[in-house]
């Protein structure tokens, strides 16, 4: 069972929780959440996978384009190339 740092926050439109995990060396696998203010996530909801390769965000599934708040949150505590 893995150990996940969560992240929660907000922005002018959405609620997004993302979950990444602690470990360091080599292949694991994290999530995020992002949903509409406004209704709640009954409007707009999206869900995808994280996929990171020695503490840096190399891939994601789940959704066509990583929102990006998604982005700026996880490049704020892990390097992104994406």
């Amino acid at each position: 069972m893995s150990n996940y740092e969560v992240i929660k926050g907000k922005n002018k439109y959405d609620h997004y929780t993302i979950h990444i995990p602690e470990e360091s060396v080599g292949i694991s696998y994290g999530h995020f959440e992002i949903w509409d203010r406004e209704s709640g996530g009954f409007v707009y909801y999206e869900e995808g996978q994280l996929i990171f390769e020695d503490d840096e965000l190399i891939d994601f599934d789940g959704v066509t384009v990583l929102p990006e708040s998604i982005i700026n949150q996880i490049a704020s505590i892990r390097k992104v190339t994406l």
